[in-house]
């Protein structure tokens, strides 16, 4: 059996160190994975989006938040695995919150079911 997420209770023990719970924005669609430096789940999920980055730069923003340095996001999306993944749109609204690890393929699925098309390297040219 694969494992595909880790449990995160701990951090949510951390104080906030009056941090906001903002999440960074950007002005295309985005894929921030909350993670912990500790997850082995973690590290192969940021395997998926530094392919996102290398293939999609442009066209969609993959970024991770380390949970113990922004204990305040934990709680803001009542994150209890990691990874936990927060798909958001163009105007930074979270359309969808899941968790563990995803593929490449699996990532641009779920933009496109939200109606976000994220055009494959190379079209268009």
């Amino acid at each position: 059996m694969e494992i595909l997420f880790c449990s995160f209770a701990a951090v949510l023990l951390l104080p906030s160190l009056a941090r906001a719970a903002a999440l960074p924005s950007h002005k295309i669609p985005s894929l921030k994975m909350l993670s912990t430096p500790t997850c082995a789940v973690c590290t192969r999920m940021a395997r998926t989006l530094d392919e996102l980055n290398e293939h999609y730069a442009g066209k969609i923003a993959a970024e991770k938040v380390d949970l113990f340095e922004h204990p305040d996001i934990a709680k803001a999306y009542n994150v209890r695995y990691v990874p936990t993944l927060l798909f958001t749109d163009e105007s930074g609204s979270v359309f969808k919150q899941d968790v563990g690890y995803m593929p490449v393929e699996k990532v641009l699925e779920t933009f496109r079911e939200a109606g976000i098309a994220i055009e494959a390297p190379g079209a268009g040219a």
